[in-house]
């Protein structure tokens, strides 16, 4: 079979199959988009804190949160901001034997402003609404019965990443025509026109693309997916061996009563390059706090470190994913770049794009072969007919 002959073919199945799958991609593209879109709308809903200078320590900082909350409701972690201007985010906990008020209801988050002490205001912590479990469903699942929906989303996974494989190959230039082929010829009009779109755009989104559709695939089909990457990278992962620093340890007032701030220290200099981004407070001050962290200089959604810290004190278990295999960190990476997380928010901006991706290319495909059918019936008008 000849190269032109292969590319011929390799054309026809890229359309038909494009046209034929365009209404679940451009669902699924979609629908991801809305979802990040609302994440970032409820991450940026939390109240600035004006007050410029030192923060305060968090048990002073929970001290506040503690008298705002209503009567008898445990504060449960403490988040601190990771910039100034941000403020320090404080979940208040139900009661213990306390019902939710409401079926979505779980919580409170109290926002205090970590230099002035003062309550920026309160939010009431719900589980997602009907609208957000519609869309991730149709993200998910096509809108279909869980099992068969998600199987269905997995197959439509592989088909985009065989869709960007193939539209590279049908995209890659001939010799002499590099320069023409990364962007849109200036003039571009009607068939040339969409072509250039699809494939410029198809080439510069391509890394973007294969990322969010490969990981897709490992989201449902997760075994099959783990599996065969264990065919070619390790899978190890497990607990971190971590010593305290004996500087911070002498700082503590009361090894068998440690505070939020002295928990955070310890995990700070017992954890090299990371940032505590949480704090969760036990029941009793001899209790065992759990410190969230993240590797530098990544954002606070990325893998993340888990330290659990007791009276002692001691370190009775650390998790931090910078020491698990090349393959179960290639596993964690692919899900959390997948959510549009781990990269800032550049990369959040580019996931966010990339659901717009398969409307774009529905469209342009479609356009792209309906002109060419248009002018192949004028030409065929355009001929002589037969005498009578």
């Amino acid at each position: 079979m000849s190269w032109h002959t292969f590319r011929k073919g390799l054309q026809f199945v890229h359309l038909w199959a494009g046209l034929i799958l365009s209404i679940p991609f451009i669902l699924i593209g979609l629908s991801g988009s809305i979802i990040i879109a609302l994440n970032v709308i409820s991450d940026h809903s939390a109240p600035s804190a004006p007050a410029r200078g030192d923060m305060h320590s968090m048990t002073e900082i929970l001290a506040v949160a503690q008298k705002a909350a209503p009567e008898g409701w445990p504060v449960a972690t403490i988040s601190m901001p990771a910039s100034v201007g941000q403020s320090a985010a404080v979940q208040v906990a139900l009661p213990p034997g306390r019902r939710p008020q409401g079926q979505n209801f779980v919580g409170l988050t109290v926002y205090v402003d970590p230099v002035s002490l003062k309550v920026l205001g309160t939010e009431e912590r719900r589980r997602a609404g009907p609208f957000m479990r519609n869309v991730t469903s149709m993200h998910i699942a096509l809108m279909a019965p869980g099992y068969y929906g998600l199987q269905t989303v997995g197959f439509m996974g592989i088909a985009l990443v065989l869709f960007g494989v193939s539209g590279l190959v049908l995209w890659w230039p001939r010799r002499g025509q590099w320069r023409l082929a990364f962007g849109i010829r200036h003039g571009a009009r009607g068939w040339r026109l969409n072509h250039d779109l699809h494939a410029s755009i198809g080439f510069w989104s391509l890394i973007v693309f294969l990322i969010i559709s490969i990981s897709g695939v490992d989201l449902a089909f997760p075994v099959t997916f783990q599996s065969v990457v264990g065919n070619i990278l390790p899978l190890q992962s497990g607990l971190t061996e971590v010593q305290l620093d004996p500087a911070v340890v002498a700082t503590i007032r009361d090894k068998n009563a440690l505070t939020p701030d002295e928990v955070a220290n310890l995990a700070s200099a017992s954890i090299p390059n990371s940032r505590v981004i949480q704090v969760q407070i036990p029941p009793r001050p001899d209790g065992v706090y759990m410190v969230t962290l993240v590797p530098r200089p990544f954002d606070d959604a990325a893998p993340q470190i888990s330290t659990f810290i007791g009276a002692g004190p001691e370190i009775l278990d650390a998790v931090d994913p910078r020491n698990y295999s090349a393959g179960k960190q290639m596993l964690l990476w692919l899900r959390t770049l997948h959510y549009g997380h781990g990269l800032g928010e550049i990369w959040r901006g580019l996931v966010f794009l990339s659901g717009f991706l398969p409307l774009l290319f529905a469209i342009t495909g479609f356009r792209m072969w309906q002109l060419k059918r248009t002018q192949r019936r004028g030409v065929l008008s355009a001929l002589p007919q037969p005498a009578e």
